[in-house]
């Protein structure tokens, strides 16, 4: 019995009793759809479909059958269940049991008490027990593909009508997923069979004999190749036509399979051509499969030909050739020797007797010109390349037309490191996925490292016997030859070529002045992607300089100005560890900080460095940990080593700093870390320059507000005395300094629309009339026109308007409310309203503090914003900030 613990619990409550909504239900079933019909693999595909239904719905025990519409069966594929062996050897018909019948009639059957249902068919060897039952046709594309069985075991259970939904939901997608599984899986099978004869095909047989090889390196076990040709099989097509020649190559086929042993591959390798791997065979028994087929075909006479013969050669692993194209080729010459000899023979591949396909002469001169060749077309595509990647990338995709190598690396020397930039092939038989990273390594390590070291060629017959060898981490020893060659430009050695070829002694005088002659071509492409890339560091180190200025120059604000420093000094950089830090009261003081943990970033702002610790005069300098230790202590990181770059702006000195763990922090890097404090230092100077021209502003603007007033006794002191208390206020309620500036602004000008008002409505001694009232209530309009045109106030219009707007959304001119309001609006609306009730009025005294203070609480969440109000009169309650008796004003900010 298989019990899943955990579901997607589709269903709400007790999974077999709730009854969730079914938009809900469908949803999450759209994820599942998802994932199922993603697997490509069929074996996968069933485990997946098995294990989301258990997800789906709780169940017992699972079947899953597969279907043969054509003999109306169904046949268990995957069996969870302590009874699995007796289901999985038991064939239903489609005119027997529930599951017979669902698929027969193409229906999801529901049958809570399967046991009782007359349908019921129990499988042989199995109890006949109470169980519940959901039967699922598996149908796609107008077939049966399977179907699906799902199992509750016991008295009491059931499965809900939700559950059997969601179940033949499911179903539609899985036989849909099982459709495009077996389509994919026939592609794939078309892909890489004979369609005449239906044996493997020429790439499979590559595919194959490498990996034979390379289990005969690990095992030491022999390996026999036959390779196999019809003789004159052009006469047989020419005289009887092509018919006869494919029912004589079908019979050659069915023959073969008849003989060789079930685990051999046998492959069509094109035309009459027939090759046999035979793992764990030796030269004996390979000669007597071969002389079998001779008198399995010379026992039938065909009809107008005669008897059919072939000619077959034998080759031998690894101890003709490691390599799967030379081992073909032995067996291939091997073969055309049997020819040569009156057909009909078999011929197993020696030195004495047959011509290697690399032997010299002849094979040797095309050899030669092949390689020029490759070199004019690689030459080409080197001088292209830019990127070292994509040099190595080509190097060692070129080499493979040429080359039949187990694998091929390429480094680029960088400091003391060899850095993998290419590899293709494979390390060995498990390892194909290691990663790139894994071969990296240093001038003088290994058979890479000692080529690096040496500035020659490395020729190994035995790398796992080699004396200097490093075996890779992650792999398995298997007897390979090794040809690495450097990469030299000049004296200076730039790289290093590594190619392999399984078993031992596999390289040649050619291969070594191959290679040597394709790494002086790459020498210089990696060379000149060298330059470039240094020139476009250049160019990018410009760039982020002229970028960071940009960022900066927007900046006016001294605390932003040094966060940004040290992010951007981080990015640039690539540093952990950055701070900036700022002369004050003597000492240098942490501004800013970027990485440090905030235990760690709290620790360096409470503890300021001594000024002499800085040499302000010095270029940018890397300080050691015996540099700074005697003045400052202990660093953030301890015995880390960090760049400096001190400047000096308006008599204070300053540095930037960043955590050094490169290697290759050289004077490039110090060159930027010095334009990006240059950087820093020009935008404090602005900043101050800012700040100053950013108090002559507000100073205009406090006297505009002044000058507003000073007509009238009632408001000389009004603006600044509101201005005041506003900013208390937002402060407690913990505003930025953005924020906070914004307010001021907004306090000192809520009432410049004022201007705009007639003197005698503003200074009647008496009640507004209503006509009078609506003319006064024009005024946040009339401020918010007169401060339109000024780029600087842009951002406090919207406060001036709504600086008479009610949090029950009663006031004017608007007639907004609650947060659609802007804060600083209901701040300066509570602090106006507390200043008109303490002070006089053309028409009443003053009230007292502690009325003003009722009458404030009074209107909160009608009038006022109640968060406001209860932090202003927290202000307000302290004896430090009793209102000064001033001048009031006749409107009521109410």
């Amino acid at each position: 019995m298989v019990v899943r613990p955990n579901h997607l619990r589709l269903l709400a409550g007790d999974p077999r009793a709730g009854d969730p909504t079914l938009v809900e239900s469908y949803r999450r079933l759209a994820d599942v759809f998802h994932e199922v019909l993603a697997e490509q693999s069929l074996d996968a595909l069933l485990v997946r479909i098995a294990d989301t239904v258990g997800d789906l719905i709780p169940l017992d025990t699972l079947t899953i059958y597969e279907a043969d519409e054509t003999k109306q069966v169904l046949k268990p594929v995957l069996v969870r269940d302590v009874y699995a062996d007796e289901i999985m050897s038991t064939t239903i018909s489609f005119s027997e049991g529930i599951t017979g019948w669902a698929a027969r009639h193409r229906e999801a059957v529901l049958s809570n008490q399967a046991h009782l249902d007359p349908r019921v068919r129990n499988v042989p060897g199995t109890p006949l027990e109470p169980e519940a039952l959901i039967c699922v046709p598996l149908i796609a594309r107008g077939q049966i593909k399977g179907a699906l069985n799902i199992y509750r075991e016991g008295d009491a259970v059931a499965f809900s009508e939700m559950e059997f939904e969601i179940a033949k939901r499911f179903g539609d997608a899985a036989a849909l997923a099982l459709d495009n599984a077996e389509s994919r899986a026939q592609l794939e099978h078309q892909a890489r069979t004979d369609s005449l004869t239906g044996l493997f095909n020429h790439s499979v047989f590559y595919e194959r004999l490498l990996q034979s090889l390379q289990q005969s390196s690990r095992t030491h076990m022999p390996l026999a190749v036959l390779m196999l040709d019809i003789d004159d099989f052009k006469h047989v097509n020419d005289v009887h036509g092509h018919a006869v020649g494919d029912e004589l190559l079908r019979f050659l086929a069915e023959a073969l399979r008849a003989i060789v042993r079930p685990e051999d591959v046998i492959c069509r390798l094109g035309g009459e051509e027939f090759a046999v791997i035979m793992d764990g065979c030796g030269g004996e028994d390979a000669v007597r499969v071969a002389e079998r087929v001779q008198t399995r075909l010379a026992a039938v006479d065909f009809p107008g030909i005669g008897r059919m013969t072939v000619s077959v050669g034998l080759a031998l692993g690894p101890e003709h050739g490691m390599n799967p194209r030379e081992l073909a080729a032995c067996a291939e010459a091997a073969m055309m020797t049997a020819k040569a000899q009156g057909k009909n023979q078999v011929v197993l591949y020696a030195e004495d007797s047959t011509r290697r396909p690399d032997a010299p002469g002849i094979e040797r001169d095309v050899r030669s010109i092949a390689h020029l060749k490759m070199l004019q077309s690689l030459t080409g595509k080197l001088n292209r390349l830019n990127d070292v990647r994509e040099i190595g990338e080509a190097i060692a995709a070129e080499l493979r037309s040429l080359v039949d190598y187990h694998n091929c690396r390429v480094f680029v020397s960088d400091g003391d490191e060899l850095i993998p930039v290419a590899f293709l092939g494979d390390l060995s038989s498990d390892t194909t996925a290691l990663p790139l990273e894994l071969l990296r390594t240093r001038i003088g390590i290994g058979i890479t490292g000692r080529c690096a070291e040496l500035g020659e060629s490395v020729v190994v017959a035995d790398a796992a016997n080699c004396e200097f060898g490093h075996q890779i981490e992650g792999t398995d020893p298997i007897e390979e030859s090794l040809l690495a060659v450097p990469l030299r430009y000049g004296t200076r050695v730039v790289g290093v070529i590594v190619v392999s070829k399984l078993g031992l002694n596999q390289f040649d005088e050619d291969d070594v002045r191959l290679l040597e002659v394709l790494a002086g071509h790459a020498a210089v492409a990696v060379e000149n992607a060298s330059l470039y890339e240094s020139a476009r560091r250049e160019a990018e180190s410009a760039t982020s300089l002229l970028e960071f200025g940009r960022e900066l120059a927007t900046l006016v604000d001294l605390d932003d100005i040094a966060g940004r420093v040290t992010i951007l000094s981080a990015e640039i950089l690539g540093s952990r560890h950055t701070s900036f830090y700022l002369e004050a009261d003597g000492d240098l003081r942490l501004r800013a900080e970027h990485g440090h943990s905030p235990e760690l970033a709290a620790e360096l702002a409470a503890r300021p460095y001594p000024r002499a610790a800085l040499d302000v005069s010095r270029d940018p300098y890397i300080a050691e940990p015996q540099d700074y230790e005697p003045v400052i202590g202990e660093a953030p990181v301890p015995g880390g080593r960090y760049a400096v770059a001190p400047f000096g702006v308006d008599g204070r000195v300053g540095c930037l700093v960043a955590l050094v763990e490169r290697d290759d922090f050289g004077e490039r890097e110090l060159g930027l870390l010095g334009g990006l404090a240059q950087q820093a230092k020009l935008a404090i100077a602005n900043a101050s320059s800012y700040e100053g021209l950013e108090r002559t502003f507000v100073s205009t603007v406090e006297a505009l507000a002044n000058a507003l007033e000073a007509n009238d006794e009632y408001t000389s002191t009004h603006a600044r005395w509101i201005t005041d208390l506003s900013l208390r206020v937002g402060r407690e309620l913990g505003l930025d300094e953005r924020a906070l500036k914004r307010l001021e602004l907004g306090a000192l000008l809520h009432d410049i629309g004022k201007i705009g008002i007639p003197s005698d409505v503003l200074a009647k001694p008496g009640r507004l009339t209503a006509a009078e009232r609506k003319i006064v209530q024009t005024h946040p309009e009339l401020g918010e026109r007169i401060i339109a045109p000024i780029d600087r106030l842009q951002v406090v219009r919207p406060i001036v308007r709504h600086c008479h707007e009610r949090w029950d959304g009663h006031g004017y001119p608007d007639g907004v409310a609650g947060g659609d309001i802007p804060l600083e609006s209901r701040i300066i609306f509570v602090c106006d309203a507390y200043h008109a009730m303490t002070t006089d009025r053309p028409y009443r005294r003053q009230l007292s503090h502690r009325e003003a203070l009722r009458r404030l609480a009074e209107g909160s969440g009608t009038q006022f914003d109640p968060n406001v109000v209860e932090i202003a009169l927290r202000v307000l309650e302290k004896p430090a900030h009793e209102p000064e008796p001033s001048a009031g004003e006749v409107s009521d900010p109410a």
